[in-house]
């Protein structure tokens, strides 16, 4: 069976857990394993569950180093409140696709709330 696709048809379906679980069969399977923990993650941050996306993210990275990777483990760490790794990690996602305006705004803001707090 083909777990990668099988959780991306549920995805689309917003049945998150159930996503998830496909996702990470597939990354056990070896089935788009970058891919799928990625997606498993993504899957965590839409039920607002950022601190599960995290090691997920740190997993998918280790196989693939993709700006959306870095990105999106970024926003994770921004919601946890975790400025320092939010930061150092949207600039790592801005130094693999600097053309990502939604990135140069997210570096912007929390630069803007480090200003505002000294």
């Amino acid at each position: 069976m083909e777990y990668f696709q099988k959780a991306n048809d549920i995805y689309n379906t917003k049945d998150y857990n159930r996503a998830i679980s496909l996702y990470k069969k597939a990354a056990e399977m070896k089935d788009n394993e970058a891919g799928a923990l990625y997606n498993s993650a993504v899957c965590y941050i839409h039920l607002k569950k950022y601190e599960d996306a995290i090691p997920l993210f740190h997993a998918a990275i280790s196989l693939r180093r993709e700006s959306k990777y870095f990105f999106n483990l970024a926003y994770c760490y921004a919601m946890c409140f975790n400025k320092p790794k939010a930061l150092y990690y949207f600039n790592t996602a801005w130094s693999l696709n600097n053309d990502d305006e939604d990135c140069e705004k997210a570096i912007n803001l929390l630069l803007k709330s480090y200003k505002r707090a000294t």
